[in-house]
């Protein structure tokens, strides 16, 4: 899978998520979305792992969801 991170309009850049395929907004800074959202260390070290880029929010959350379970990402 190629990860693709265009020039969006506005501030940030328009993603393609690596897990579902999903285009999105991510702003490269304590100012995107995903900067309200509270990652477990074990979401962050599996994403660094197996990914080049930012994932969207319905697949970080289901990971934080998957976390707080006691479920492996």
């Amino acid at each position: 899978m190629t990860h693709s991170i265009e020039q969006g309009v506005g501030s940030g850049k328009t993603v393609t998520c690596p897990i579902c395929g999903e285009l999105f907004t991510c702003a490269l800074s304590s100012t995107c979305w995903c900067a309200s959202r509270k990652v477990p260390a074990e979401v962050t070290e599996y994403l660094a792992g197996r990914y080049e880029t930012c994932v969207c929010s319905a697949c970080l959350d289901r990971l934080i969801e998957q976390a707080g379970s006691g479920e492996s990402p």
